[in-house]
């Protein structure tokens, strides 16, 4: 019985008219992406520029301009957080796993196009090769050949017939149909898929999560300590009334000044630059090796990963696929006529992937037979077959090909497969009917080919082993496949391999930590492999080059991935690598390195300062003493011996090794430093009680001049082992501190020394050097 003529007709516009009524249509799902607006308040209005700009109003208010300097490294700060976000924002906006704007839909039996945002749910959509499938549906009618590399992981093609799914986001490689749209908007699989890809993650770097924990320690005691600062001087002014005190502009302000100095140096705002600003330079250097930085502080990230999750097309092989060998079965064929077999096949198909682009490649595609008539290969066939004028030949799956007598060839495949290649097997048939081959399959030959590993990856998978990196590779590909490729790559345990596509969600992560090799991944696997991963407290990084990889590369601590990937990808990824090739990352790791090992150097130089300013204050107000700096004081130390030194040594080469944990480093060195300067800071106020009677000035000037020196050898051990430009360095900056306090005296409120007073600063300064050296010969 004749199949009845489809005639698609759709619905109707009432019908169109209500769904869209109810909500039924393909409406974009919007994102919880920040506004201008929100982007610019969100750093503009923080706790410490909130703080800082309430100190410099009271500075501008009593006109005290030389002490406003700190506000300039505010700004600075500010600006570059506010940018980085834009530039965060905007790469997140171009996320777009739909590429489609237009579909053609069937309504009232009229073909119309229309956009993508007026499809609702039931409408029919025309689909042919080449077009995207752009929501969820069902075929009514017609048969399509599609990649479904979105779902799968795998980048093959998959037959679908009449009642059978689509997945918004797949590509049609060949074949017309009429579908059915089943979901819209929010409700598509693919629109899972970009919500979770377009989210802004915070960084996950130890340096800036240190550096915010510091900070919020200090946001608990800055206003409490400043507050009792300026209510310090004014217990000591002798005035029982507040208005009475205020009214007093001496007083007044000499407590504004008090208490901004105070706060001002408790605050490491420069360290905040200083850290944004060596990302960004290490940015620069990497951009010209061709490896484009998207995550500033994914640099730092890399340098302290554990584990190497990679995807192995495209990642450790090439995205090509090359022929290895041929096996012969049949005596009467000979390896120069299979040439000529396959060769003159190649020549009358059209097909076009990468297994043909590898036949191709080694048999040629010279027409050596006349064809007749080919059937192209179809993934629910999976083979292909050409009938000549004399022979009719099939290529493609053993196991399809040669069904009925698979046992007879069952064991020379398999040791194959085990091997990891991919086995096709050449047959000769009766004929053709109805678009498969028809008859009895004598077995040929088999031609065994294999993913072309890339020239670098055995050698960049070596490097990340020798630095103790973990290698897994999570791939959608049969895992034989995989498993051989890895093993020939250089992964270590190999060996250890497992296929997911019986795995439940239970059992992942069981499993994570176990294998190696992952095989027929979905991409919510992938993501939750590398979650179990990191939950036994691993570093991950992901490298990966297609959409299937977006979930797991969101998931990652550092993610990946290549210029020629899907632009999805790319846009999601810390970092993209634009030569297509990860032995470049190396290169990534060692500014990681770099970053992190100098950054503690430069830590230690800023927050000495911190440290001893909080100390210093508290005990200050215990003895009812004032404070004794005012913010324009600070200056040299902030910019001459903090400052440009610790952005020179933050941006050396160094390849060294970090060990031990940063904040625990960092402070090895912080306490030490910052116990002298108050030593040296109390011992001037002992001096002044016990002999002398030190008036406020000197304090302050003996105070300030013994910090700068204590703080210059702390800089000195920073910078060792010297060489040139270190050396150059301490001297820049002795050099600088002692033209402040000498030739700009009176800017910088230094005041002229009796004596008595120069020979106990002498005395000071003598013992500190000494008391540093004997501490970093005992206990470094």
């Amino acid at each position: 019985m004749a199949k009845k003529k489809y005639i698609p007709f759709g619905l109707n516009i009432e019908e169109v008219n209500d769904l869209f009524a109810s909500g039924k249509y393909n409406l974009k799902h919007e994102s919880n992406i920040k506004t201008n607006w929100q982007i610019i308040s969100g750093n503009l209005f923080t706790f410490f520029n909130l703080i800082l700009a309430f100190l410099a109003t009271l500075l501008l208010s009593i006109r005290s301009y030389k002490n406003l300097w700190f506000v300039v490294i505010a700004v600075l700060n500010t600006s570059i957080a506010i940018v980085q976000e834009f530039r965060a924002r905007s790469i997140i906006n171009k996320l777009s796993l739909i590429s489609e704007d237009s579909v053609m839909v069937v309504r009232q039996g009229l073909f119309i196009k229309i956009p993508i945002e007026k499809i609702v749910l039931g409408d029919l959509i025309s689909y042919s090769a080449g077009k995207q499938i752009v929501t969820d549906g069902v075929i009514e009618y017609g048969e399509l050949t599609v990649n479904e590399a979105n779902i799968t992981g795998e980048s093959k093609s998959v037959s679908k017939k009449e009642g059978d799914s689509l997945f918004s986001g797949s590509f049609v490689i060949t074949g017309n149909a009429f579908v059915k749209v089943t979901a819209v908007g929010k409700d598509n699989y693919i629109d899972s898929l970009q919500r979770q890809a377009k989210t802004l993650s915070k960084p996950k770097s130890v340096i800036v999560n240190t550096l915010r924990g510091i900070l919020k320690v200090i946001a608990l005691i800055i206003i409490p300590l400043g507050f009792l600062t300026f209510y310090n001087v004014y217990q000591k002014s002798g005035y029982d009334y507040l208005p009475d005190f205020i009214a007093n502009k001496q007083m007044f302000n000499l407590a504004v000044r008090k208490m901004a100095g105070s706060m001002v140096a408790m605050v490491p705002s420069g360290l905040v630059l200083l850290t944004t600003m060596t990302f960004a330079v290490s940015v620069i250097k990497l951009a010209r090796k061709k490896t484009l930085v998207q995550e500033l502080y994914s640099i730092e990230t890399l340098a302290r990963v554990d584990t190497l999750c990679l995807d192995k097309t495209g990642t450790i092989t090439d995205g090509t696929m090359v022929v290895e060998d041929i096996d012969i079965f049949e005596d009467e064929y000979s390896k120069e006529t299979i040439f000529q077999i396959i060769s003159s096949m190649n020549n009358a198909l059209t097909d076009n992937n990468q297994t043909t682009s590898a036949l191709k490649a080694y048999f040629g595609s010279k027409g050596y037979f006349k064809a007749k008539k080919t059937v192209p290969f179809q993934s629910k066939n999976k083979y292909s077959v050409v009938k000549f004028e004399n022979e009719t030949y099939a290529l493609g799956a053993p196991e399809i090909i040669y069904k009925g007598k698979y046992r007879l060839i069952k064991s020379k495949v398999n040791k194959f497969a085990r091997m990891g290649k991919r086995v096709l097997l050449l047959a000769k048939v009766d004929g053709i009917r109805k678009g498969k081959f028809s008859g009895e399959a004598y077995a040929i030959s088999l031609i065994i080919l294999n993913d072309s590993i890339r020239d670098s990856a055995k050698n960049t998978i070596k490097e990340f082993i020798e630095e103790g990196v973990y290698i897994k590779v999570i791939s959608g590909d049969n895992v034989l496949t995989v498993a051989e490729v890895s093993r020939r790559a250089g992964v270590l345990n190999a060996d250890k391999y497992i296929s997911m596509d019986k795995v439940k969600d239970d059992e992942i992560e069981e499993i994570a930590n176990e294998y190696t090799i992952f095989g027929r991944v979905t991409p919510e696997q992938k993501k939750k492999l590398i979650q179990y991963i990191q939950n036994d407290d691993h570093k991950v990084c992901m490298i990966g080059d297609g959409v299937n990889d977006i979930l797991a590369l969101k998931q990652a601590d550092v993610s990946v991935s290549l210029a020629s990937g899907a632009d999805a990808t790319r846009n999601i990824s810390h970092i993209v690598l634009y030569d297509n090739d990860f032995e470049t990352l190396p290169e990534v790791v060692k500014e990681g390195r770099q970053i992190v090992c100098n950054m503690e150097k430069a830590s230690v130089l800023f927050l000495v300062k911190t440290l001893y300013t909080i100390l210093l204050t508290f005990i200050l107000l215990l003895t009812s003493r004032i404070y004794p700096f005012e913010p324009i004081q600070m200056f040299v130390i902030e910019t001459f011996i903090v400052g440009i030194p610790t952005l020179w040594l933050a941006l050396e080469p160094n390849n060294r090794m970090f060990k031990g944990r940063f904040f625990a480093n960092i402070m090895k060195e912080v306490v030490p430093g910052a116990l002298f300067i108050i030593a040296n800071l109390l011992a001037v106020y002992f001096f002044s009680d016990a002999f002398y009677g030190l008036v406020d000035a000197e304090i302050s000037t003996i105070g300030i001049i013994a910090a700068t020196f204590a703080y210059w050898l702390i800089l000195v051990n920073a910078s060792k082992p010297f060489n040139k430009l270190r050396i150059a360095l301490v001297i820049f900056a002795f050099a600088s501190a002692t033209i402040c306090f000498t030739i700009f005296s009176d800017l910088f409120q230094i005041t002229t020394l009796s004596l008595p007073a120069v020979l106990y600063m002498l005395l000071l300064m003598e013992t500190t050097f000494i008391g540093m050296k004997l501490y970093h010969t005992r206990f470094k």
